[in-house]
């Protein structure tokens, strides 16, 4: 009921009729199943994926790292993007005033956008560097580029795991 009287505020009537508590309920279980599913892969791959494939002989190693790299790199250039204009219309649409859950949404949202400009800016050239490496002609510092890999994205998983708690307290607070 908070959420209708903060529409109100805006003066719109036709924003307050289309922005019921039931749509904003919505976007808000859509934000965090979004970002969580994304998280929770991304955590997956730093806990269990690349520890057991570093463990794997070589050649099959670099087999298993280039269909995660390939695969992942796909569906992720599209779930983080989805993920922060979810976090975003969190933001604007569901938190109208500048309340604590609406500065929460808006540090998550910030969280996203960064996360995503780190992970274009220092893994993904490493994801695609592995996504062409020919199994007979890898680089002699693979295994240098493999933990440099699992270094950044230990730290992505740690700043998505934080935006994640950051976009579900504001939609429970």
């Amino acid at each position: 009921m908070a959420a209708v009287a903060e529409l109100g505020s805006l003066g719109d009537p036709r924003l307050c009729e289309f922005m019921n508590p039931d749509i904003i309920h919505a976007l808000e279980i859509t934000a965090i199943v979004v970002a969580g599913t994304m998280t929770g892969s991304e955590l997956a791959v730093a806990v269990f994926f690349h520890p057991r494939i570093s463990r794997l002989e070589d050649a099959v190693h670099i087999r298993a790292a280039q269909t995660l790299a390939k695969t992942l790199g796909t569906v992720m250039s599209f779930w983080y993007p989805l993920t922060f204009l979810l976090a975003l219309a969190v933001t604007f649409v569901a938190h109208t005033a500048r309340s604590t859950p609406w500065w929460l949404a808006l540090a998550s949202t910030v969280l996203f956008a960064l996360i995503s400009l780190y992970s274009v800016l220092l893994p993904v050239p490493i994801n695609n560097q592995v996504a062409r490496w020919q199994p007979d002609s890898v680089p002699p510092n693979w295994r240098d580029l493999r933990r440099r890999w699992d270094f950044l994205h230990a730290i992505r998983v740690v700043f998505l795991v934080i935006a994640l708690i950051l976009l579900v307290a504001s939609c429970v607070y």
